[in-house]
């Protein structure tokens, strides 16, 4: 296919004719979709959860996929969970494809949103916060309801990821 288009190519330079390409707006097939990096069931996957008080219970089992998507106010997914007695670790960890406007960032914090206990701000395909750890910097967690962030990593970024959040019994 590919190499009958180049001697078409080549047939009409060699027959005088030029070759227009439109890539504007107006030259989309109506059926095309905008090349975003997250579908609508991404956006809507367990809203409304835009804030700790709307935060939507995870577990271990619900992987996603989610999306921060543009909107009229920058878009943050909150997300809380249980940690049970005798925890020896938690992990948090969001994966994506960090794409030019497509940095995330991961919070994690205390079952009010109020207080700030761990954060994970890298530039790679993933966040990962892990208590106990010393990088980023997280304490051992108590038994009780925590709260996870999931936000743009600069202002006005937007891409969809995957969550997996692991709680390891001692």
């Amino acid at each position: 296919m590919v190499r009958e288009c180049l001697v078409g190519l080549v047939l009409a330079q060699l027959a005088g004719c030029s070759l227009i390409l439109d890539f504007s707006e107006s030259a989309i097939p109506i059926d095309a979709q905008v090349d975003a990096p997250y579908t609508d069931v991404e956006c809507a996957f367990m809203e409304p959860n835009d804030s700790a008080d709307a935060a939507m219970t995870i577990t271990p089992d619900v992987t996603g996929p989610a999306a921060i998507c543009a909107g009229a106010s920058e878009d943050h997914d909150f997300y809380k969970f249980t940690v049970p007695p005798s925890t020896a670790s938690v992990e948090i960890k969001i994966s994506f494809t960090n794409r030019p406007t497509g940095d995330l960032d991961l919070r994690l914090l205390d079952k009010t949103g109020a207080t700030k206990l761990s954060e994970s701000r890298g530039f790679g395909d993933g966040e990962t916060i892990t208590c106990p750890a010393t990088s980023p910097p997280c304490a051992m967690l108590a038994a009780d309801d925590y709260v996870f962030e999931v936000l743009p990593g600069l202002t006005g970024s937007v891409n969809n990821y995957t969550i997996a959040l692991t709680i390891t019994p001692m």
